[in-house]
């Protein structure tokens, strides 16, 4: 989900940093590894992991760059966006409320925005969209604001969002770009209430809301779309003596949405093993597309349960040990007590991405050798076989391109770098 405003205190999410390694003679490792056994991280069967129909790519390094400390870009935490047809990336970095625009090589053409609630600046950047004409916009504090730009970076227009004059049930809105004077948001429940920890039952679902500008001013009242499941998202770690904390679920299935103007995408992953559904929803409330998709059903395995406890108690002890005076073991416990544990991995893990290309990006449980598989399903067709992605395991998808997967790696001293991956098909390269 898109969890605008929840309160969540991130106590288990560990950071998989390596070296960015060049992939020589991947083609013949794949298949070696195929033939023992496609799947690592989930444990493989003949039942569970039948050859996969689609064809199958890799990828090479081939860019990288950091910020530009000479024209005051440090970059702190990207959102990355691919303009193909200028070939250029645009960059928000929230904590700098900066826009800067790159060539793939890391060459800086102009950077936008400061700090403040002014034309032009950002006071809660969230979010960066760019539009097919390369002009660009900023989404900001879940929908409150909206600042439009040029393809050269000019400021054409700050647009108000409702903000809080507008809300469901008593909850905030966390909105969408806007299309056609038509929002497309979802409530902001705060994880307590979620977890029924206010004197309430759990919330097991929420509504896909739809708000209307009526001019002057004035919004109507929010409507639902379709109901999304949101059991399985938030993990509540109890210690005994009134305090929590939550996190997210690592292998949690609830429903995933990502908002662009005027249209949303919904992610399923409930129900039967294996199964991904994607609902892409316009503005008027009709579905613009709807896709089933049948990967191979990967069994939770007690490894990987023992392995993901022990990453959490890892990153966590210091401050459990040390300042809230609990041991390692009633660590575990407590964590392996709220650990939702399906007999079946969710078929996809984490958000979509909505890909320049025109495709929609799903990261899998699926590992084969050093690299995380990934599926690339091309955006309203119903037949297309999706690509198969085989990514570094380091590497979380930003935006892709025809010919590029962009994201982020950060190094030793925790400092990010954005990269560009080139596709490689494993056929192209026999």
């Amino acid at each position: 989900m898109v969890c605008a405003g929840q309160e969540l205190v991130d106590t288990g999410l560990i950071r998989i940093q390596s070296p960015m390694p060049r992939i020589p003679a991947l083609a013949l490792r794949y298949r070696a590894a195929m033939t023992a056994c496609m799947v690592v991280v989930a444990g493989c069967s003949a039942a569970d992991t039948p050859e996969p129909s689609s064809a199958t790519w890799i990828t090479e390094s081939e860019y990288q760059f950091g910020g530009a400390p000479e024209a005051d870009v440090i970059l702190q935490r990207p959102v990355i966006r691919a303009d193909p047809p200028r070939d250029r990336l645009l960059v928000l970095d929230p904590p700098s409320s900066q826009v800067s625009a790159w060539t793939p090589g890391g060459s800086l053409g102009f950077v936008v925005g400061r700090r403040g609630e002014g034309p032009g600046e950002f006071a809660a950047p969230q979010n960066l969209f760019v539009e097919e004409d390369g002009s660009f916009s900023v989404l900001e504090g879940n929908g409150s604001r909206f600042t439009y730009f040029t393809v050269d970076g000019e400021l054409e227009a700050s647009v108000r969002g409702p903000g809080r004059r507008i809300g469901y049930q008593g909850f905030d809105i966390g909105l969408g770009w806007p299309g056609n004077g038509v929002y497309l948001g979802v409530p902001r429940l705060l994880l307590a209430y979620e977890l029924g920890l206010r004197g309430d039952d759990p919330v097991g679902s929420q509504p896909l809301l739809r708000v209307r500008t009526l001019g002057d001013g004035q919004w109507g009242e929010p409507e639902p779309l379709l109901w999304l499941d949101v059991r399985n998202r938030a993990l509540l770690l109890q210690y005994g003596d009134g305090r929590r904390s939550f996190s997210m679920q690592p292998f949690g299935d609830a429903d995933q949405v990502r908002f662009e103007p005027g249209t949303a995408v919904v992610m399923r992953t409930k129900g039967t093993p294996g199964v991904v559904e994607l609902i892409e929803v316009g503005s008027d409330g009709d579905t613009t597309w709807h896709r089933r998709l049948q990967f191979g059903p990967h069994r939770l395995t007690a490894q990987l349960v023992a392995e993901t406890r022990d990453k959490f108690v890892e990153a966590a002890a210091d401050y459990y040990v040390n300042v809230a005076s609990v041991s390692r073991e009633r660590l575990r416990d407590i964590y392996s007590e709220a650990l939702y544990s399906p007999e079946y991995l969710p078929a996809a893990d984490g958000l979509p991405v909505l890909a320049a290309s025109g495709e929609v990006w799903i990261r899998t449980h699926e590992v084969v050798d050093t690299l995380r598989t990934h599926y690339a399903v091309r955006r309203g067709d119903m037949n297309e076989e999706p690509r198969r992605v085989l990514l570094p395991l380091w590497l979380r998808v930003s935006d892709v391109t025809d010919t590029h997967v962009w994201g982020i790696w950060r190094d030793s001293m925790d400092v990010p770098h954005v990269v560009g991956r080139r596709l490689v098909s494993l056929e192209a390269s026999d």
